[in-house]
C-alpha cells in the first residue's frame, strides 16, 4: 500500500512540471525545441502576434514556449514574458499567442500563456513589423 501511495505521489509531483497544469507551485517557462540549430540571444524588439505572420513572411520555427504562473495577474505580464524568453533563444516574433487564466498554484485565476519562437528569414520584406502586433 505504501508503495502504491509513493507512485500515485511521485505520479502527481511529475505532472505538476507543465506550464499548463494546474497543480504547479512554481511560476513556470517550458520551451519545445523545434531543431537542434541555437540562435544567439539579442536585447532588440520582439513583435508578439495573436496570429499567424503575413503569407510573404518567411521564418523559421524555434519552438514553442509555454510561461504558467500561480499568482494572479494579467496577460502583459505574459507578453512581456513571451518576449523575454524569445529574445533569448535568439527569436524575432512570437506568433500563434494565445493568453487565458485557470485556476493554478495557490489562485483560482493565474494568467497562463503560449506562442511559437520564430526567427523572421526577410524582414526587409515585412516593412512595418509594429503594424502586425506588439513590439516587446
Amino acid at each position: 500500500m505504501n508503495k502504491l501511495i509513493c507512485i500515485s505521489v511521485l505520479a502527481m509531483v511529475l505532472s505538476a512540471c507543465s506550464a499548463r497544469n494546474p497543480f504547479i507551485v512554481a511560476n513556470t517557462t517550458d520551451l519545445t525545441p523545434a531543431s537542434a540549430q541555437h540562435n544567439s540571444a539579442h536585447v532588440g524588439p520582439v513583435l508578439i502576434v495573436a496570429g499567424p505572420l503575413p503569407a510573404k513572411a518567411r521564418f523559421e520555427l524555434i519552438g514553442e514556449i509555454e510561461i504558467g504562473k500561480v499568482w494572479y495577474g494579467g496577460a502583459d505580464k505574459i507578453l512581456q514574458e513571451l518576449a523575454d524568453r524569445a529574445r533569448e533563444l535568439g527569436a524575432d516574433a512570437v506568433i500563434e499567442v494565445k493568453t487565458w487564466h485557470q485556476p493554478s498554484g495557490y489562485s483560482w485565476a493565474a494568467p497562463h500563456g503560449h506562442g511559437q519562437a520564430v526567427k523572421i528569414l526577410n524582414p526587409e520584406e515585412l516593412h512595418d513589423l509594429s503594424a502586425l502586433g506588439k513590439m516587446l
